[in-house]
Formats: C-alpha cells, structure tokens, sequence
C-alpha cells in the first residue's frame, strides 16, 4: 500500500515516489491575466470585455459589482471569493467617503456582491428589457440605437463578510478643515 505525503506548501497530498531520491519537481505555470487579476480588474480592455465593476459605500455595508470573469480570474489564480472581495475593495475603494471610512479596519464588514456578465439582449430578463426599452424612448432619438454590449447583474447578492484592513492610507480634507 502506497502512502500519499503532503508537499512543503500545503497544497493537496502528491503520490509517494517508490525511490528515495528527491521528489520530481513540477512547474506550474498560470495565464498572465490569472496572476495579475487585481491589476488587469478595472483596466481599459477588461471594462469593455466584461463590464465596469462597482462600488458602493453605505453607514451599514458594502455594495460591490463585480464582472463574473474578475471573480473567476481571481479564482484561477487560487483567490476565494471573500479574499477577493478583501483585495478589490482594498485596491479600488473610495478612501475618503463620508459613508464608510476605508481608511481604518472594519472587522467583519458586510458586503453585498452582485455578479455582473454579458447577455445578449434577446436573452436578458423581462425586467432588464423593460428597462432599457423605456430608456430607448426617453432617449426620443431615431433611429434607435443599436445596443452592441449589455452587461446584466445578478438580482440577488450574496452576503459576505470580511475582515477589512487598509492596504494604503489617504489624506482626506474634510468639510472645514484647514487646507493651506
């Protein structure tokens, strides 16, 4: 019977090797897009392929909107969801915010994430086509106009919480304060 060992990392248990020279060596490689995740997320290119994510600051929570393929490339590259909640908001948030003040710790910070995708708009829900059939005829502009990319969110979040600490500082000037 072959016993199974752990390697140094904490990844899943590898085969046992029958000799008892060291252990064949493997490299991993990873997409780009996969190892910078968090740096491509709100790019120019990634915005038109998968949506503009959001963000939301309240008294209460966090409302977040993130294009499914982020969340996914995050997943890829070994990042669960609520470290990649943690890392987005952590890069992208809005620091000086009479809402919530990113600039200190929240311990275990409500977060509302929506999922955001592409759907082609003979496939988006009743309710999504309504609306942008009433903005079309707001818009009162003929012809209509041609909708090429329609990003839908989930109706539904998923609550998460984190533990949110600041990965850079700001300096906010707030209402009053001496600038000069």
């Amino acid at each position: 019977m072959k016993r199974e060992r752990a390697n140094s990392i904490g990844d899943p248990p590898c085969p046992a090797s029958s000799s008892t020279s060291s252990p064949p060596r493997a490299l991993l490689a990873a997409p780009a897009h996969a190892a910078d995740w968090l740096e491509q997320a709100w790019s120019d290119a990634a915005v038109a392929r998968t949506g503009t994510p959001a963000i939301t600051l309240s008294a209460s929570a966090v409302l977040l909107v993130l294009p499914e393929a982020t969340l996914a490339d995050a997943h890829a590259a070994g990042v669960s969801t609520p470290e990649a909640v943690r890392l987005f908001l952590g890069r992208y948030g809005q620091h000086c915010s009479a809402g919530l003040d990113l600039d200190r710790p929240h311990p275990h910070l409500r977060v509302q994430l929506f999922l955001q995708k592409p759907v082609a708009l003979e496939d988006a829900g009743e309710s999504t086509q309504g609306e942008i059939l009433d903005a079309l005829k707001s818009a009162k502009t003929k012809p209509l106009p041609r909708v090429e990319r329609l990003f839908a969110v989930t109706d539904a979040p998923a609550e998460i919480f984190i533990d949110y600490a600041p990965q850079r500082h700001a300096r906010c000037v707030r209402p009053g304060d001496a600038v000069s």
